[in-house]
């Protein structure tokens, strides 16, 4: 399941969660439905693979939507996380947007609004999953490379040619060719542009 983009709905409001359940369902999306977070962790706790993203009501019993979100934030669940209320405040949609939200709709829900959301919502979490995959392949080649060659990395990365490199760490030029030799190798990349790209793309 966990490959499989899934909207969940946190909402105490049965008759609202079946209402969405049925809009959503009939253009084809795959849901999961949840009277309340707790029931949500149970399903997708920390740190989980589930992807996809949240439709989360603003206003529960025993928490709120914004605590609910900044939980999100704290277990590793980083779903773009779309908010409902009916009783929303401009000042609660601002907090909740300056906190990640994706946005913010008051109900009754306009379907079509909706709809939009979701698929602008499930298109983020794509990107995010490629950008953090992509992240995670770099930090692990970086885990390849010796602290020495980590060091001598960056600096090749900054632009600083092998005679620079060599004469800031008191080492000669020829160990620095060595070096990045191998820095490129264990990287993958074919040469310091390559190397400098791939470092700047890691670090957005």
């Amino acid at each position: 399941m966990a490959d499989v983009p899934t909207i969940f709905i946190i909402d105490d409001d049965d008759a609202v969660r079946a209402g969405l359940k049925l809009l959503l369902e009939s253009e084809g999306f795959q849901i999961e439905h949840f009277a309340s977070a707790k029931d949500f962790y149970k399903y997708c706790p920390e740190d989980c693979e589930c992807r996809g993203c949240i439709i989360l009501d603003l206003q529960m019993p025993e928490i709120d939507g914004l605590e609910v979100q900044q939980q999100l934030h704290e277990r590793g669940i980083t779903m773009p996380i779309i908010f409902l209320s009916g009783h929303g405040t401009v000042p609660k949609a601002v907090q909740a947007l300056q906190e990640g939200a994706m946005d913010f709709i008051e109900k009754p829900v306009d379907q079509a609004l909706l709809l939009n959301r979701v698929r602008r919502a499930l298109e983020n979490d794509v990107d995010n999953c490629s950008r953090a995959a992509r992240h995670r392949a770099v930090r692990q080649r970086v885990m390849r490379l010796t602290h020495r060659e980590q060091e001598i990395m960056e600096m090749i990365a900054a632009g600083k040619p092998n005679k620079v490199v060599a004469v800031d760490l008191g080492i000669s030029e020829r160990t620095v060719e060595l070096h990045r030799s191998r820095i490129l190798k264990k990287m993958e990349v074919k040469n310091a542009v390559e190397l400098a790209q791939l470092v700047s793309s890691n670090g957005d």
